[in-house]
């Protein structure tokens, strides 16, 4: 028997799941691909931030939900990570999937306190880009602009995959981008 009050934990954990499920259907960016490049800005800082423009750096972009228990979990890991790394070799951006619009002004103070740089999506362009189908959804960006990593998911038992995808994209000697990548395109 469940304790009163609780459904929503389970419907929550039950939509995670589909999602999960459903990972991969639509065919995402592939490790070793060009990243797909885009413009956006800090949401907090209002910087404008185009991701070609990282590279060089290692780039951690992750995509998930306020509503998802294991995106929450996800972040402060994230947010440690981006403590001990300077952001000159390696950079976190946390792309919100659906936000609504009277719970973004709340994310941003939130993310004031935190080393990870949490980017403007309201429109759905950036999650589009990478074909987001499940949360939480992390590509690691190698310091060449490609696909390195991808984690869909997060638990406890993925932080030790996830540093060491991260040193290994440290380690790295980045090759040229490739001119396959198309030109981004405004939001």
């Amino acid at each position: 028997m469940r304790p009163a009050g609780q459904p929503w934990r389970v419907a929550l954990l039950a939509l995670c799941g589909t999602l999960a499920a459903h990972a991969g259907d639509k065919g995402g960016p592939a490790v070793g691909e060009a990243a797909p490049d885009f413009k956006s800005w800090n949401a907090v800082t209002h910087e404008r931030i185009r991701l070609s423009e990282q590279t060089g750096k290692v780039v951690v972009l992750t995509f998930w939900a306020a509503w998802c228990p294991p995106c929450r979990q996800e972040i402060p890991v994230l947010d440690r990570l981006q403590s001990k790394v300077s952001k000159d070799r390696l950079v976190v951006y946390a792309v919100p999937f659906q936000v609504p619009d009277e719970a973004h002004g709340e994310l941003v103070k939130i993310f004031r306190s935190l080393q990870v740089t949490l980017l403007e999506d309201r429109s759905g362009y950036i999650a589009s880009r990478y074909r987001i189908d499940s949360l939480p959804h992390l590509f690691l960006i190698g310091r060449d602009g490609r696909i390195a990593a991808e984690h869909k998911g997060y638990g406890e038992g993925s932080i030790p995959e996830l540093v060491a995808d991260v040193n290994a994209a440290l380690a790295a000697v980045p090759t040229p981008a490739a001119a396959d990548q198309p030109p981004p395109t405004e939001h």
